[in-house]
């Protein structure tokens, strides 16, 4: 329910805002199609606007309803304007920035008063003057309403900012998994378990070698299972004993022959042929005779302890060469191991090799040096210094069987290691991310702004409340009524219409004791103007800080309306001061007045009201309709001396035709015109000539008495001055045409009325 203060005289107090100066541009807003005021006399406080009725002055007056509402008005969807203020500051079809403005139109009329229902007005609640220190309260109240509201739609924007930069920073940290690790669909929905798991402290960054180590394994393949290391060590101390104590071993035999001693190979030789020899009585070679003397020798030479001992080393021989390391990395190559132990591979394995090579050169060289007492028997030989190291080839082997044992568990649970590296690297890009905007940070500014928000929502319903109470309190419908009725008692001059109200609270329009039926266009105009005054103080609101724009007031109304209406406006926006310095003698209630309308009589008594003030108090224009290759627009433009000069429409209509018969031109925005301008001259003339309203069709052959011309004149009267509402009538006459049917007018009133005609050429 709506509130007003009647505070009595109105006050006129300056404050924060600021007058219009100029309309810069309304584009796509009706027959404002492209207009641009740049050079538009600037507004004053008064501002008179006059245009015939189809020029465009409602759809201005919409262009200041939207200003009002703060939104477009639905029929023009797609409009845009731009209007400056004196301050320099633009409110356009944004509506960024609000502005107080008041707007009398048929939109007002159609959304605030129902003439076919029984209670007709929305009503109008009004605070009387005892009412004023609790309005006050409630203005406080509101005021510090408006503070929580800011401070709670403040506080949700930042906590939303900041909760924007930390989804932001999650999507993207998603989109970096899903692009670097094989988890399918992940999104910041699957992120923030990971997050909401560190609970509230981030974990310690991982190193770049435990990175890449888990990047290995997730862009790992599968390895196949390795078999184990077959080495087994012996102890060698006893096999290396026996075989150093056979190289130092000497046959003591006198039968021992010098040369055979002395030449190793030749004994050797001589040895195999013995076997070849038995029961043979020549040499197989030389065919010389073996005699028994020689094969004694011979045999006394190669004795049993000969043989023994070869065959002793033969033995020892046989044990060290079952000691050596066979080991090959063919079966365990590179290739076999994943990635991050393929350090270790190479360590191991080269450790291994170098044990095994170590292990079986001492083995050999022992070997080679029984093979060396083999073939000389009678020789001491030398043995090896250094004796072979199965625990280092133990160990080798160990750490190399070790990393066989961890590839081969990598295989056994490969899926669980690899989901493990994923679940590593995912903790891992989490971390880094939430790090770079430091997120529990930014948690806890989120939630402090949350906090903001719950307290201004909880003070914001207590608040609620208490405004309430006020406003219940405040409700007065009888008040409105009053304050509404004396308004239209100021208006009429007598009480016969007046408002009641109903019992549901609201307005019923009543003539005498019953309600007002049947109410004529004259009176629903007045009594919209008589609401609209009363609504504009509604609430408490400051005229001095509004903007009112007045369409056409005196709509369907009579002559001596016209003068209350006048009377009216000037009584409620415009106040003088006696005796006061001349500049500031004169002063506009509201924070400006603009009034349009289409009736060059009521312009008449508001210009010369406007008259008696400064000349910078007010400002006079014209809504001015242009049809241009069937292109219909309107502009505001000042108001030509023409329209001022006559305080007659007459007279007016008269000095424009006159003007083109004189100096006819191929201008459209004349030409446009003339067909309105003569139709009305014409009936105007015949009007008052006749003292009957007829339409020319009736009356068009008393004045022009040649039927051909009577005719031409009523076609070109009706068709021309059609063109605002036919789409069929889009053209314009030609230059010869109307001027010929301009004069063809003139002629024939001044051929009727010679007195009259030169009655209107002296008010040129």
């Amino acid at each position: 329910m709506l509130i007003l203060f009647v505070l009595g005289n109105v006050v006129h107090v300056v404050g924060a805002g600021h007058m219009f100066r100029r309309i810069s541009s309304i584009k796509d807003f009706g027959v404002f199609n492209n207009f641009t005021g740049g050079t538009l006399p600037e507004f004053a406080p008064f501002n008179l606007i006059y245009g015939w009725n189809y020029s465009g002055k409602t759809t201005l007056s919409r262009m200041f309803r939207c200003l009002e509402d703060g939104s477009l008005h639905p029929d023009y969807p797609n409009a845009r304007f731009d209007v400056l203020s004196a301050d320099g500051t633009q409110h356009d079809d944004a509506f960024a920035t609000p502005c107080k403005v008041r707007v009398f139109n048929e939109d007002f009329r159609k959304t605030h008063l129902r003439w076919d229902d029984a209670d007709g007005l929305n009503p109008i609640l009004l605070l009387g003057a005892e009412n004023i220190k609790r309005r006050d309260e409630l203005t406080r109240k509101e005021t510090r309403r408006a503070q929580l509201e800011d401070q709670r739609k403040a506080a949700a924007a930042e906590a939303k900012r900041l909760d924007d930069r930390i989804s932001k920073a999650e999507t993207d940290c998603a989109s970096q998994i899903v692009k670097e690790l094989p988890v399918g669909r992940f999104n910041k929905t699957n992120l923030r378990p990971i997050i909401s798991a560190w609970s509230g402290t981030l974990p310690k960054a991982q190193t770049p070698e435990q990175v890449q180590t888990a990047r290995a394994k997730v862009s790992a393949e599968q390895k196949d299972v390795l078999p184990d290391l077959q080495i087994t060590t012996q102890p060698t101390d006893q096999l290396w004993h026996d075989g150093s104590a056979l190289l130092r071993q000497q046959i003591g035999s006198p039968a021992t022959i010098a040369h055979l001693v002395n030449h190793p190979d030749i004994a050797t030789w001589v040895e195999h042929g013995r076997q070849l020899h038995e029961g043979r009585s020549h040499c197989e070679f030389c065919e010389g005779e073996l005699t028994t003397a020689r094969k004694t020798a011979l045999n006394a030479h190669f004795s049993d302890a000969f043989n023994d001992l070869k065959k002793r080393i033969t033995t020892a021989i046989d044990g060290l060469a079952g000691q050596r390391m066979e080991f090959s990395g063919v079966a365990y190559p590179r290739s076999g191991f994943y990635v991050d132990l393929h350090d270790e591979h190479a360590q191991a394995g080269r450790e291994l090799a170098l044990a095994r090579d170590s292990f079986n050169g001492g083995i050999q060289a022992l070997i080679d040096a029984l093979k060396r007492k083999q073939e000389n028997p009678f020789d001491v030989v030398p043995a090896p210094e250094d004796d072979p190291q199965p625990d280092t080839l133990a160990a080798a082997a160990r750490r190399f069987q070790a990393l066989i044992d961890e590839n081969n568990e990598r295989t056994r649970r490969f899926t669980s290691a690899r989901n493990e590296a994923i679940a590593a690297l995912k903790d891992h890009y989490a971390a880094e991310a939430m790090r770079q905007i430091d997120r529990f940070e930014l948690d806890g500014r989120i939630a402090a702004q949350k906090s903001i928000e719950t307290d201004s929502e909880t003070a914001l319903v207590t608040l609620d409340a208490e405004i309430a109470d006020i406003q219940a309190e405040l409700s007065d419908a009888t008040k409105g009524a009053e304050a509404i009725n004396d308004t239209l008692r100021r208006f009429f001059g007598k009480a016969d219409i007046q408002v009641r109200v109903t019992d549901s609270e609201r307005f019923q329009l009543m003539r005498g004791r019953e309600p007002a039926r049947n109410l004529s266009e004259g009176e629903r105009t007045a009594i919209s103007f008589c609401y609209f005054i009363t609504k504009l103080l509604e609430n408490g609101n400051n005229l001095s800080q509004t903007i009112v724009y007045i369409d056409d007031p005196i709509s369907s109304l009579d002559a001596h309306h016209l003068l209350h209406v006048c009377a009216f406006i000037r009584t409620t926006f415009y106040r003088f001061y006696e005796g006061a310095p001349r500049p500031a003698r004169h002063e506009c209630l509201a924070k400006q007045l603009f009034i349009s309308t289409h009736s060059h009589e009521f312009f008449n008594l508001i210009l010369d009201w406007m008259r008696k003030m400064n000349d910078q108090m007010y400002r006079t224009y014209l809504v001015e309709r242009t049809d241009a290759n069937g292109l219909v627009a309107s502009r505001l433009v000042a108001c030509p001396d023409s329209i001022q000069k006559y305080r007659s429409e007459y007279a007016y209509i008269f000095h424009q035709i006159v003007s083109y018969a004189e100096n006819p031109q191929n201008d459209h925005q004349i030409i446009f015109n003339l067909g309105n301008l003569t139709r009305r001259f014409v009936e105007g003339y015949v009007a008052f000539k006749f003292m009957e309203h007829v339409n020319i069709d009736s009356s068009i052959d008393r004045l022009i008495t040649d039927p051909v011309d009577a005719e031409r004149a009523r076609k070109f009267m009706h068709f021309y001055s059609h063109t605002l509402s036919r789409s069929a009538g889009m053209r314009f006459p030609d230059m010869s045409e109307a001027q010929a049917i301009v004069t063809l007018i003139l002629d024939a009133v001044r051929n009727h009325d010679p007195v009259h005609y030169r009655s209107l050429e002296t008010t040129r």
